[in-house]
């Protein structure tokens, strides 16, 4: 499936949440109809074999006059068929069945949702202005009506805890999305999140905390086949936006990298530790971060290491043949 982002940002949103700057997220200010046409046309007659969808993001879609959705809708209405639908993001608190169906009518397939928590005093916290079970019934409602779910999440907004994570995890798990995104909650100036951090009102997740939070999030939804789409924000946001949080530009890898070294610690022996050469940036990237954990662990100085091509991405073993190098 590829996906073509259009971002509107801040369009239909009945206000400014306490985390959100979209136009620094996305350095678009208002979207031109103009270029929004041509980048559709070019995408749907190059990909015009390829299943694909061209996604609305950034604002709450389903919450614009319903003229304004229309006009956004017929841009793509003539290259709609069965390999070409529309995504788009909203709000839990602006879904209806007359807003799904008036969706379904103009070629709507995937429907996405800022939940960010299933805990009610981080919604609270956060000042969204709904509540978990509303956020609940507006995903329930968006699968009765067979459109595809995805679910964001923000874990470390304002008032989150162990309990709340639990929560959302577990409700999350009941609803069954067909995809989720984890955004750890950042830190963007402009915000009222920024005017509480510098007032110590408020404090961010630790990168450390934050990955560690992104595992087990990632952990327990593939266990239970629910596919995590992303994690963290996009790597080209101007850094200089970022006041605080924990931010960076390949924590998707971050993340992956403590999915490994959990498994490595649980699997490991004495023996020579065979790898895919996929994995090597794995170990030796982010100043060594990984390697240097794993050896602190395993209270070793070095590890034999044999890199075999025939691995795939991801899996290790252990052997005895000789090791060609030690990390």
């Amino acid at each position: 499936m590829k996906i073509l982002p259009i971002f509107i940002p801040h369009l239909g949103c009945p206000f400014d949440c306490i985390y959100c700057n979209q136009k620094t997220i996305t350095k678009i200010d208002l979207p031109d109809n103009n270029k929004i046409k041509t980048l559709i046309e070019n995408f749907c007659r190059k990909n015009a074999e390829i299943a694909k969808e061209i996604a609305f993001f950034g604002g709450t879609f389903t919450n614009l006059p319903q003229i304004e959705q229309q006009n956004f809708f017929d841009m793509v209405k003539s290259f709609l068929n069965e390999k070409t639908g529309i995504r788009i993001s909203t709000r839990p608190d602006a879904i209806s069945e007359e807003i799904l169906d008036f969706c379904r009518q103009n070629g709507v397939r995937t429907i996405e949702l800022g939940i960010q928590s299933f805990a009610d005093e981080i919604l609270s916290a956060a000042k969204r202005n709904y509540t978990s079970e509303s956020a609940i019934q507006a995903c329930n409602l968006i699968k009765e009506k067979h459109f595809d779910l995805g679910i964001q999440l923000m874990p470390g907004l304002p008032g989150f805890s162990g309990k709340a994570l639990e929560k959302t995890i577990r409700t999350t798990l009941q609803i069954k999305p067909n995809f989720v995104r984890i955004y750890p909650t950042i830190v963007l100036k402009g915000t009222r999140l920024a005017a509480w951090y510098e007032s110590g009102l408020y404090q961010p997740l630790t990168l450390d905390e934050a990955i560690s939070i992104s595992t087990e999030m990632l952990n327990v939804f593939s266990e239970n086949k629910i596919q995590v789409i992303k994690i963290g924000l996009h790597s080209d946001i101007e850094t200089e936006q970022i006041i605080a949080g924990p931010y960076h530009q390949a924590f998707g890898e971050l993340v992956r990298s403590e999915i490994y070294l959990r498994q490595l610690l649980k699997d490991f022996s004495d023996k020579t530790l065979c790898l895919s050469p996929t994995d090597i940036s794995l170990f030796k990237g982010f100043d060594m971060r990984m390697l240097r954990r794993l050896k602190s662990e395993l209270k070793l100085e070095k590890i034999p290491i044999l890199i075999d091509e025939k691995l795939p991405k991801g899996k290790f073993l252990f052997t005895d043949i000789s090791p060609r190098d030690y990390w």
